[in-house]
Parts: structure tokens; C-alpha cells; sequence
């Protein structure tokens, strides 16, 4: 499985009590964006807002890559918002009069 850098993730869900022990975070109700690979694990953001509303982030979080999912919009509607709001115009592709070049 390949991950997308800086693209909406949340915890597996078979791996959310791990991760919510290990970073004392709400890892069920978590936003995870993958910002470097490294191997076969990943840094990553994560971003949560809290029963009062606020909102909290955690930088450079360890995550293996098959510990992670894809967002669904509909189900994840409000992760996908925050994505939305912290890291969309980031990970649009910058066009600066040329072409896009793919490299594999």
C-alpha cells in the first residue's frame, strides 16, 4: 500500500486503541495527514478538536503505513473538513504556466 503525502487519513480501525494509548489522543475521532516517508513508516500530523471545541494538533507523529485509511467524505465529513481547512491548498499541485510532470 502506498500513501499520498498530505493527503486526509484516519487510524485503522483496528489499530485505534493502540494509537490512542501511545499519543493520549482521541485516535477514533483523529485527522492524520502524512507529510514524510520514511520506509515503510510515515510522519504525519495529527489534528483532533476536543469535547470543548478547541482545536489541538500533534506534529511528527510515527505511523506505519498500514495503519492508516483513507478518509471517506461522507462518514468523515468533519475530518475531512478540517483537512479542508489546514491542508488542501497545499497539496493541490502548483501550476506555474507548465506542464505537470509525473516522475516514477
Amino acid at each position: 500500500m502506498s500513501i499520498l503525502l498530505n493527503k486526509p487519513y484516519r487510524i485503522a480501525p483496528s489499530k485505534v486503541k493502540r494509537y490512542a494509548d501511545h499519543y493520549q489522543i482521541p485516535a477514533a475521532y483523529s485527522l492524520v495527514v502524512p507529510m514524510k516517508a520514511l520506509g515503510e513508516e510515515v510522519l504525519c500530523d495529527i489534528r483532533w478538536e476536543d469535547d470543548n471545541g478547541e482545536l489541538h494538533v500533534l506534529h511528527k507523529a510515527m505511523f506505519v503505513y498500514n495503519n492508516l485509511v483513507p478518509l471517506d467524505q461522507l462518514p468523515d465529513g468533519k475530518l475531512f473538513e478540517l483537512w479542508n481547512h489546514y491542508y488542501e491548498r497545499e497539496a493541490e499541485p502548483k501550476n506555474e504556466g507548465r506542464s505537470t510532470e509525473t516522475i516514477m
